[in-house]
């Protein structure tokens, strides 16, 4: 499941900082989303999981897909999984984010949590199109983020029950 990193963290880091620049700028022209603002998509509602309220098992979903997108968010950041439930993260844009729940690889420690007992993981870089699946088995709460842009918000967090 998890894939050998291809580059370092700092070289990682440093584009993530251009592509930030990048998409700020070009937001401020008009020609693309401000990185923080409200997106105009829905995935929330196209994915099928929940996005507030508190996550039980009668809410809790099978299978939930998360947009990681050029917007620099995953959309929804907030999923209810049911244990041994799969999460799908899909790269609907041109911009390469990791999938990363490793507090050894996270900028700010707490933007990466595990429920006891469950592994972390990383996989980088989920280019434009591709999607990874993660089969989760322990209940509770994980928070993730994309290791380029997790400076810039791109965090995400799964709470995963019985």
């Amino acid at each position: 499941m998890t894939q050998p990193r291809s580059h370092s963290r700092r070289y990682s880091t440093l584009i993530g900082i251009a592509v930030g620049g990048i998409a700020l700028l070009l937001a401020a022209c008009g020609t693309g989303p401000i990185p923080g603002q409200p997106s105009s998509q829905t995935s929330a509602a196209s994915s099928g999981s929940s996005t507030t309220g508190s996550c039980t098992a009668a809410t809790a979903k099978s299978a939930v897909t998360v947009d990681a997108g050029d917007d620099l968010k995953f959309s929804p950041s907030s999923v209810c999984l049911k244990v041994g439930g799969t999460v799908t993260w899909k790269n609907t844009g041109d911009i390469s984010h990791s999938v990363t729940d490793d507090s050894a690889d996270a900028a700010v420690a707490s933007d990466a949590e595990l429920p006891s007992g469950a592994k972390p993981w990383d996989h980088d870089p989920l280019s434009g199109g591709a999607s990874w699946s993660l089969k989760l088995t322990v209940a509770g709460t994980y928070k993730y983020f994309c290791i380029p842009h997790e400076t810039l918000g791109m965090l995400g967090s799964i709470t995963v029950v019985s």
